[in-house]
């Protein structure tokens, strides 16, 4: 039986069709195999109790550990406000959100371990949102978005006083007199 590939097709004789066969499926065992690094960002239901929140990022964790991933980095989840409204239908209860707790969790894992991830974040009743992408092993935030906000009001803060450091020096009254008196006559 005959494979089509877009416009081309393979046929199966002189052995050609197996060994295409062959190298698809080693190719799919060598990307199964290689471990991957992602990191998942999600978005906490607001009507969670604050003790409950550690303890919903603490099991995220402990499933992907589970899932024979490894965690790189992590920050605990934080209530923000949201930009907008987001509806999570939870059963027959539509839960309407402009506030959630935030958080994210950077891990490395197989492809066949995201995929069980993907689907346990889908069934997981507790999480408004969430998106996994592909990553880099090494930091990209120092310490978190948060941290980041309080670094950029503090290179602010030294702009401002760097600013007011390069004030002229005191000068006597007579002598800005004569300064004035010799650009005048000028």
């Amino acid at each position: 039986m005959p494979i089509h590939y877009g416009i081309f097709r393979l046929l199966p004789h002189k052995g050609y069709y197996d060994s295409v066969c062959l190298m698809e499926k080693e190719n799919i065992k060598e990307k199964d195999d290689k471990l991957t690094v992602y990191e998942v960002s999600y978005l906490l239901l607001p009507s969670l109790a604050l003790e409950q929140v550690p303890g919903k990022a603490g099991a995220l964790k402990e499933l992907l550990t589970s899932l024979g991933g490894a965690i790189i980095s992590d920050e605990n989840p934080v209530l923000i406000d949201l930009a907008y409204q987001m509806t999570k239908v939870v059963g027959t209860t539509r839960h309407k959100a402009s506030t959630g707790y935030f958080g994210w969790v950077k891990f490395e894992i197989t492809s066949e371990g995201i995929v069980a991830v993907k689907k346990t974040l889908d069934a997981n009743n507790e999480i408004l949102r969430y998106l996994i992408i592909k990553t880099v092993r090494e930091n990209t935030l120092l310490n978190g978005k948060m941290k980041l906000q309080k670094e950029d009001k503090m290179r602010r803060d030294e702009d401002i006083i760097d600013d007011s450091a390069e004030v002229a020096p005191v000068v006597a009254p007579e002598e800005l007199d004569k300064s004035i008196d010799e650009l005048v006559v000028a």
